[in-house]
């Protein structure tokens, strides 16, 4: 490296030591357990009290963030590693205060967002990320050894599952793994569309044996979510459900989560660019 981009690297460093921009990675050990609604209805709940949210649909090639939240898409990260558009376009304001940046919606967006994304494009992704109070990360479905450093990097990890066997069983080998790459973010379980109170008590003694086994901890908060077919009229409408029926028990549910979001006293226990380097498994 030249003594100029030595010193640019520095200078980008040192810009960023003391961005408090908080990382929270919303993931599912399965599909359909309703992981990109909560996502999105967390980051609206969050902008409604004035903070700042870029949420980063990150599943490439499936990515439905945007669309929830009835916004047409113009410009995507494969967009921009195509060279059609700069990182500041592919950001996408919704009126809902939510900025959403997305991989693509095609199977060869998840191509090239793999192939592709390199020091250069996370650096600049980085300060559109900084302008933030909060990134969300909406993760893919199910364990993928590419997304370690998503895991990693996170301040919390809100983990959504449902009280069916099959999601349970997914949820605790999501767990497993997380152990093994060694994951300290503080965990979450939110238990999702429970239709009958018998429901929950068996999940929870699963799951909190499991983290406490694999992760050597306790899961610091279970969210107890009962099932509301308005939050499907609200899909089909595009319309966030905390903005759509903001007095039902579901959108009570979501004010709850991000309260004790905004109001804990995060440890910044390296720099924000540090932790955002890590999400792409980048060097820093």
């Amino acid at each position: 490296m030249t003594p100029q981009y030595q010193d640019q690297a520095q200078s980008l460093r040192e810009q960023f030591n003391n961005v408090e921009t908080k990382i929270i990675c919303i993931s599912g050990g399965k599909g359909g357990v309703g992981k990109s609604v909560f996502s999105v209805n967390l980051g609206t709940e969050i902008a409604k009290t004035g903070k700042s949210v870029l949420l980063f649909d990150s599943d490439a090639g499936f990515a439905n963030a945007s669309i929830l939240l009835g916004k047409n898409v113009n410009f995507t990260l494969s967009d921009y590693i195509d060279g059609k558009a700069n990182i500041e376009k592919c950001v996408q304001k919704t009126k809902y205060g939510v900025n959403v940046i997305s991989t693509g919606f095609d199977f060869k967006d998840w191509k090239i967002f793999q192939n592709n994304f390199t020091n250069k494009m996370a650096d600049e992704f980085l300060k559109v990320a900084s302008k933030h109070d909060y990134l969300i990360v909406d993760i893919g479905a199910g364990y993928s050894e590419k997304l370690n450093s998503f895991y990693i990097s996170a301040d919390k990890i809100l983990l959504v599952t449902i009280p069916e066997p099959t999601a349970i069983v997914n949820a605790y080998t999501l767990i497993k793994a997380l152990s093994m790459i060694g994951v300290n973010a503080e965990l979450n379980i939110i238990l999702n569309m429970i239709r009958d109170k018998n429901e929950i008590e068996p999940v929870k003694e699963v799951l909190n044996r499991t983290v406490s086994k694999f992760l050597n901890k306790k899961i610091e908060k279970f969210y107890d979510v009962y099932y509301e077919k308005l939050v499907h009229d609200s899909i089909k409408r595009q319309i966030p459900i905390v903005e759509f029926k903001e007095n039902i028990r579901f959108s009570k549910i979501i004010k709850e989560i991000s309260m004790d979001i905004m109001e804990e006293d995060y440890q910044q226990k390296e720099p924000f660019i540090n932790k955002f380097k890590k999400l792409f498994g980048l060097g820093v």
